[in-house]
């Protein structure tokens, strides 16, 4: 299962049998203030995303601002237990080397953390992080914060910070490839690029078709059998499973390739319009 893979793509993770989504939650207001002496800017990149079946790292990207010399980023974590509702300690988990690089440019940096350095050190009073990330409950996740040592040995803490979430075996970044079947104006190909976001153990959301600016939103269910239910959200009609014109196709996954097949329409004036999209993933195998 990979973990971090991109998804640009908020590395991957192995977690959970369905693993980890790697989602970066970045706060971009106030990041610096405007006093010079301050500094210390510096931005996790986001949308790293945890992809189960993947690897077992976690590939970080921070971005480091030209401006006053910084020696090293700390990164510090901290896990969140849904369940109980719980936090643990927080610990430092590495650091980044700057050493004064970025007073010339902006800096690119990226650095590789695993699993077992992810949990190492971090306790809870009711839960045990596992040893594998297998075991992971889904909804939990990591919280990675930055703080920025400067060349005169003070350290600014950073607003941008890194969400890892334990996420299910499908989410991560699809490549959509959509045939829209139009009743008058004919057929039409998009290709666009997908987030699958976990919503339970076997249902992640994403964007409905071409569509998504105003919430149009489809949950798609992964059954045991590969086949797919869906349900859509904040669009004006009625979609419903298959092609009407063909009763031979059907919405489904496969395993052994990862592609999800999705075939659905939708009756508006003038006849049925009809969406044959497949999602392929974009992660590194």
């Amino acid at each position: 299962m990979r973990l971090f893979d991109t998804k640009v793509i908020k590395g991957a993770l192995l977690l959970a049998v369905f693993a980890m989504l790697f989602s970066s939650c970045l706060m971009n207001d106030d990041l610096m203030t405007a006093d010079a002496k301050t500094g210390g800017l510096v931005e996790s990149v986001p949308l790293v995303q945890l992809v189960p079946k993947k690897s077992n790292t976690v590939d970080i990207e921070l971005k480091v601002y030209l401006g006053p010399a910084i020696q090293e980023v700390k990164v510090y974590k901290q896990f969140y237990h849904i369940a109980t509702d719980e936090a643990s300690n927080v610990e430092l988990l590495g650091s980044f080397s700057v050493s004064g690089q970025n007073l010339n440019d902006t800096l690119f940096l990226n650095q590789t953390f695993t699993w077992e350095q992810l949990k190492q050190g971090l306790t809870l009073d009711s839960y045990t992080l596992p040893d594998d990330p297998l075991n992971a409950d889904i909804g939990d996740y990591f919280m990675l914060k930055y703080v920025s040592v400067m060349d005169d040995g003070r350290e600014v803490t950073s607003n941008s910070q890194t969400e890892v979430l334990v996420a299910n075996s499908f989410s991560g970044y699809y490549l959509s490839d959509i045939t829209y079947i139009h009743p008058n104006l004919g057929t039409r190909q998009y290709q666009l690029i997908k987030e699958l976001i976990t919503e339970s153990g076997n249902t992640c959301s994403t964007n409905f078709a071409v569509w998504g600016s105003y919430g149009e939103t489809i949950y798609l269910t992964i059954n045991p059998d590969n086949s797919i239910t869906f349900n859509v959200l904040g669009f004006d009609y009625i979609v419903e499973e298959g092609d009407p014109n063909n009763p031979l196709v059907y919405s489904h996954y496969d395993p052994v390739t990862d592609i999800i097949y999705l075939n659905y329409n939708y009756m508006a004036p003038g006849g049925y319009r009809v969406f044959y999209e497949v999602l392929e993933p974009i992660t590194k195998k």
